[in-house]
């Protein structure tokens, strides 16, 4: 718009001088005639004052058009510059408070401090603009200057932090500042649309003016049309004045010359700002630059895409052609090396460089520290496919740490025909800008290897303090797991570390050794032997201690007997002593069972002893006189009872040796503990004077359950009510079943238990001591081994008992849940895990599963069934329980309706040397596939006549049909072979339809 106002205003100028020189010669024409009359002198007067009309009005025409004019040159251009000048003091304020940041070099603030006051500066004449536009006004106040001193504070605060070694805290308010940096450029762009709308209210009233002197000059140009037709008809008259409108005409055309010099001085003002336009344009253009190449710099992280974006953007602004990027490495084993970083526009070869030394304008950046700039002729690739580019102009800039030190160049090519087409000082500002962020991104790749390194450092020190720590939960662990107390101390005797055993010692660290056993063990003279090979030791005059005594605590009135030695602690190869170590071992136990064990033996002794004395006595009677047959029956059943007595004391010695060692062995089967208890029951019946009451349910009761040791159970507990209740003539049995357990009690009317032995009666060897018991004999292992069985059993015992009315011992068992066998595939397997593994395998048949432990539980499951049997037999031949698989096998051929179900034998045993297989039995040994079993149990199953054949070895066949006959199987073929005979049994329709 301002060009074509000065174009405008050049034009109007030319017209106004052809409308003088046309007035000009109509006024000699008029003067012609006026000389002639009266009229002329009219003419004349008219003339002139048309000629001063139009000379007047165009000259304020072009007055006002000039004074628009200066108005845009004087005001709104400098406007413009100003404002653009206070965004670049900006930029510079923040790029030195940027590379402040990064160097932390005071002299990165030159800039900071010039932008400052150039910033001051540019606000004052901006305020003078402010006062005559209002509307720029209320945008500077309003939002442009607060923005502006909120960019100083945070600026001012960015530097307090660095200043004040708060660095990280400055780095991370970089996204803060650019941000405000970000919504000032918005403000600023509103602040120059509000300069190009006061440009465009200065343009609109230069359009008007040039609209009112485009009037003006139509108006003279009418009237001199009307003046030119009149001087037409006075022509004649013309030629008359000709000598006096010579005269006027050389002062005309003085006028005339006067104007054009006019004219011509307004073309220069008018060239003048044409370039200062100009300029103000390149400047504008080099700012955009500058802020789009800014916004390159920033928001990397790592190097390589830095450079990626940085370099190509920099060729860009400075419209070059090939970049490389030179650093100088230091970590070289053969010295420093200079190898290329990055590189663009170059052939590809170079990229792969590295060189040890540099010579030329390399060599000379790096040691002159100033841009260098050379003119080559281009060789190879660099001509390109048209061969046409003869020159390249390399330019070579160094690039600096935060010390100041030059460690590499960037080398900057344009492939021209002269290097005037390049523009310096933009060139040297992107290339300092570009330095800058170089050094702020190696600092920060630098910090990211630091920082990567110091997690590497931190999780081996994390590990090492883990482990420290682990050791010493360790340790702690054992000293606190020990059942020793033990205590440490230095050379001094004073604690340093203790565990919580036996004292507790944790509160008086520091303390004397002897003054905290004298305040824990007392001052007795029984102590003394104690304390002082305490003293002797921490004198060194000894290097062993070990000592036993014995003290009452205020908690009980038993002694503690305690056991107390220690030892040095140090290197035995300096022979330095670092402290010493006691431990304090409580052998209070150790003191009972030696107890106990004494009377034990005296037990046993006396146990052993009478039933032997008894034997060996009436055997010497036997042996020595002659006795009636009466008698000698009689010494001879007492013998066999005192024998009896001695094999069940064995017995029961032997017993509590295995369970204490664990080699107890258990055959745990379903066991009906109705009939059990009768049994013995049973057993005991006419053997002793009283009578056994039994309280059993009428329905079965069935336990998992080794039965032998449940008797022994049952035996020892009625012994026990019989033996107790010597007044009483009666003890009761009962049998509960409650929920999914079954509580067996036995419940004597005698003697009772006296509550300072109630927590003793399941100990090994005790026995109450009361004189009513004297006569009572027995070992006080029953109860002990009891317990042993029950809990073995995973059941529970317990009693309760009231002096002088009898104790009742009550045992707590599981139920044991018989599964249906019917129409089920029945797994007879001790081992749970792969018993679940065959059930998920054969899962696809689609058959109901049984899991059954021992052969005597799959026989009763056999037992229960009423209608359809098991569709397929998996049987191991190792089971629990005292039956193996082999006998289920037996039990099942021989069941009168079950015996034609197929049989899959689960073993890890090689089969028998006399063992065949028949159609209706598969033999797999483990380990074997679960598809192998799958495979099997199909073809059995569905694949398989349903009538088993049973091989017997040659022998006699009338024998053979007599047993069979004997278990009701009916015989339909028998076929001898070489080596064995084949019998098919009958199946009548019933099994058939079933089968």
């Amino acid at each position: 718009m301002s060009n074509y106002s000065v174009y405008t205003l050049s034009g109007f100028c030319r017209l106004i001088r052809i409308s003088q020189l046309l007035f000009i010669g109509q006024a000699g024409s008029s003067q012609m005639n006026i000389s002639r009359s009266k009229l002329s002198y009219i003419y004349v007067v008219v003339i002139i004052t048309l000629l001063a009309l139009v000379s007047a009005s165009s000259f304020f025409a072009s007055r006002n058009t000039e004074r628009e004019l200066n108005r845009v040159v004087s005001e709104v251009i400098p406007l413009s510059a100003v404002a653009e000048d206070l965004l670049f003091d900006l930029v510079n304020m923040e790029t030195s408070v940027r590379g402040y940041e990064v160097a932390g070099d005071e002299s990165f603030l030159e800039p900071y401090e010039l932008g400052k006051t150039q910033l001051h500066q540019d606000l004052e004449t901006l305020a003078v603009y402010q006062k005559k536009y209002l509307r720029l006004r209320s945008v500077m106040e309003g939002e442009a200057i607060p923005e502006v001193v909120r960019l100083q504070e945070f600026y001012a605060g960015q530097l307090e932090l660095i200043r004040t070694g708060q660095r990280a805290e400055a780095v991370k308010r970089i996204t803060t500042g650019k941000n405000r940096m970000d919504r000032f450029r918005q403000i600023h762009k509103k602040v120059k649309a509000e300069i190009e709308e006061i440009a465009n209210d200065a343009y609109n009233s230069a359009r008007d003016a040039e609209r009112t002197a485009r009037i003006i000059i139509s108006l003279g140009g009418l009237s001199a049309i009307v003046l030119a037709l009149f001087t037409v008809v006075l022509f004649n008259r013309a030629n008359r004045a000709e000598a006096a409108l010579r005269r006027s005409e050389e002062t005309y055309r003085t006028m005339a010359e006067s104007l054009e010099a006019q004219n011509e001085e307004i073309i220069a003002q008018q060239e003048e700002q044409e370039r200062t336009l100009e300029m103000l344009s390149q400047r504008e253009q080099e700012l955009e630059t500058i802020n789009g190449y800014q916004e390159k710099l920033t928001g990397a992280i790592d190097l390589g895409v830095f450079l990626s974006s940085s370099v190509p953007a920099l060729l860009d602004s400075l419209k070059l052609d090939a970049a490389m990027l030179v650093m100088r490495k230091d970590a070289e084993p053969d010295g420093p090396a200079y190898e290329i970083v990055y590189s663009i526009g170059y052939p590809g070869h170079l990229s792969e460089t590295r060189q040890f030394e540099l010579f030329g304008p390399a060599q000379r950046v790096l040691t002159e520290k100033v841009p260098l700039e050379c003119m080559r002729e281009v060789t190879g690739a660099e001509r390109g496919f048209h061969q046409g580019i003869a020159y390249a102009v390399d330019r070579y800039y160094p690039l600096f740490d935060d010390q100041g030190e030059a460690t590499g160049f960037l080398l900057l090519t344009g492939y021209l025909t002269s290097t005037h087409e390049q523009t310096n000082r933009l060139s040297r500002g992107l290339i300092k800008q570009f330095g800058l962020a170089f050094l702020a991104q190696q600092t920060n790749e630098e910090r990211k290897r630091q920082a990567e390194r110091l997690v590497h450092l931190n999780a081996q020190l994390q590990q090492e303090k883990t482990l420290i720590e682990e050791q010493r939960d360790l340790i702690g662990n054992i000293l606190e797991s020990t059942n020793e107390g033990m205590v440490m101390t230095d050379p001094e005797g004073k604690l340093l570390i203790a565990n919580r055993h036996r004292i507790n010692l944790g509160d008086r660290i520091g303390e004397n050794i002897l003054d905290i056993f004298m305040d824990a063990f007392g001052t007795s003279p029984s102590m003394s032997p104690v304390y002082q090979s305490i003293r002797k030791l921490l004198q060194g005059k000894t290097d062993r201690l070990n000592e036993r005594f014995q003290f009452v605590s205020g908690e009980s009135s038993h002694p503690n007997h305690l056991e107390l030695y220690a030892t040095p602690v140090g290197d035995k190869q300096k022979l330095e002593i670092q402290g010493y170590l006691f431990v304090l071992r409580d052998r209070t136990e150790e003191e009972k069972i030696d107890e106990m064990k004494n009377e034990f033996v005296s037990i046993v002794s006396h146990e052993l002893r009478t039933p032997l004395a008894s034997v060996l006595g009436f055997i010497e009677i036997l042996l020595h006189r002659e006795l009636t047959p009466e008698k000698r029956t009689r010494y001879m059943q007492t013998i066999y009872n005192e024998a009896m007595r001695l094999s069940t004391l064995i017995n029961d010695f032997l017993d509590l040796q295995r369970m204490e060692s664990g080699k107890q062995v258990y055959h745990f089967a379903p066991v009906e503990l109705g009939g059990l208890v009768r049994e013995v029951a049973d057993q005991w019946h006419g053997k002793q004077s009283h009578r056994i009451e039994m309280l059993l349910p009428d329905e079965e009761i069935w336990v998992r359950a080794d039965a032998d040791r449940l008797k022994q159970v049952a035996h020892n507990l009625l012994s026990n009510a019989i033996k107790y209740s010597p007044q009483a003539d009666h003890v009761k049995l009962a049998l509960n079943q409650e929920g999914d357990n079954v509580r067996f009690t036995v419940q004597d009317f005698g003697l009772g238990i006296p509550d300072n032995a109630k927590d003793k009666m399941f100990s090994k060897f005790y026995r109450v001591d009361n004189s009513d018991r004297r006569q009572i004999g027995g070992t006080g292992l029953g109860l002990s081994i009891v317990r042993e069985i029950v809990e073995a059993h995973h059941g529970s015992i317990t009693f309760e008992s009231r002096m002088g009315e009898g104790t009742t011992f009550t045992v707590l068992l599981a139920c044991h849940q018989m599964n249906s066998a019917e129409g089920s595939i029945m797994i007879v397997e001790d081992d749970d895990n792969l018993a679940r593994l065959i059930q998920e395998a054969i899962a696809k048949l689609n058959l109901p599963v049984v899991h059954v432990r021992s052969a005597e539980e799959g026989l009763l499951a056999l037992n229960q069934i009423k209608e359809h049997g098991p569709k397929l037999c998996i049987v191991d031949i190792l089971l629990e329980g005292s039956k193996s698989g082999w006998d289920f096998i037996s039990e099942l051929y021989r069941h009168p309706k079950f015996h034609s179900t197929p049989v899959i034998v689960s073993s890890v045993l090689e089969p028998p040397h006399d063992y065949r297989e028949k159609n209706m039995e598969k033999y797999l040994r483990k380990p074997f596939s679960m598809e192998k079993l799958l495979e099997a149990a199909e073809q059995l199953l569905f694949h398989t006549d349903r009538h088993p054949s049973y091989i017997f070895p040659p022998q006699d066949e009338s024998y053979i049909r007599e047993s069979f006959a004997e278990k009701g199987i009916e015989i339909k073929g028998l076929r001898r072979k070489s080596d064995h005979i084949e019998i098919e049994p009958v199946v009548n329709r019933g099994e058939a339809e079933e089968t």
